[in-house]
């Protein structure tokens, strides 16, 4: 009966209308899947719990409403459906500056999304808004709650997996580098170079430096190596004091070592003919 009940609907309607009508099916199931730009009043849109920008420079809040009070919000932000209300995926910066040019309606791109904390994390780490901090925050979130490798997530991003390692780095330096970075006293640049000190307290004293002078990357790169230098320089010295004492007791005389880079000279100092000939003979035996 079933199969006479299909064979006469296509009878009654013809094959050109059921294949209209599946060709519609089709094109809303398509449309539903595409982003659109809508105009949304401003109150309609929350914050994502899961934002993972933690700073905001209210400064560069304020000019960027200025901005947008002149020409309009030029990049629509991100949001996607939730009930009668939207949840924004990405622009809180552009958000926020809106609502501070009293503007009642914005654009954004609706869209829906199987993970939008993810797609969050992705497009804030892309459109380079976060600090060190966060963004080593961010990936640490796409591992743990996406189970990416440090592999896989550089392909996600599109970088190397040596800069996922050494962004995630990050949050090993201690609360008080981490402060300054968020502060943004420290650039991602000279977080990398102090991971490279391993004494916990020069690191600290080296980043409030950097803070207090405003250090470049390369100078305080430069003062690294000069104390390098300076600790390699105590511990050769050392070195040589100790075969000097070494040598004094063997010769029974005084020792003097003097080396500069890879080349020097011992001094065995002697005030007699017996001397002499008490250190040919412990020389040459």
């Amino acid at each position: 009966m079933k199969k006479r009940l299909g064979r006469g609907l296509d009878a009654l309607f013809g094959d050109d209308v059921i294949s209209s009508e599946k060709e519609k099916e089709e094109v809303i199931s398509e449309e539903e899947n595409i982003e659109r730009i809508e105009e949304i009043d401003i109150d309609l849109i929350d914050l994502s719990e899961n934002q993972p920008r933690k700073i905001f420079n209210e400064e560069e809040i304020e000019e960027l409403a200025n901005s947008i009070k002149s020409v309009g919000l030029i990049q629509p932000l991100v949001v996607q459906k939730k009930g009668d209300k939207y949840v924004l995926i990405a622009g809180e910066r552009r958000l926020r500056a809106c609502k501070l040019a009293g503007v009642q309606k914005v654009k954004c791109i609706v869209k829906e999304y199987e993970n939008p904390l993810e797609i969050a994390l992705i497009e804030n780490i892309q459109r380079k808004d976060l600090n060190p901090y966060e963004k080593a925050l961010a990936f640490k979130r796409l591992m743990d709650e996406f189970g990416y490798t440090q592999e896989e997530l550089a392909k996600r991003l599109g970088i190397s997996r040596s800069k996922v390692a050494n962004t995630l780095r990050i949050l090993n330096l201690g609360k008080k580098i981490i402060d300054l970075i968020i502060e943004g006293k420290i650039s991602e640049g000279h977080a990398k170079v102090l991971l490279s000190v391993e004494d916990e307290e020069q690191r600290n004293k080296l980043a409030e430096l950097v803070a207090e002078k405003n250090l470049s990357v390369r100078e305080l790169e430069s003062i690294i190596k000069s104390s390098d230098d300076k600790k390699e320089f105590e511990v050769e010295s050392e070195i040589i004091r100790e075969i000097e004492e070494n040598l004094m007791k063997l010769f029974g005389l005084k020792v003097k070592i003097q080396k500069k880079k890879n080349k020097g000279k011992i001094e065995i100092e002697f005030s007699s003919d017996e001397e002499l000939e008490k250190i040919i003979s412990i020389l040459m035996p």
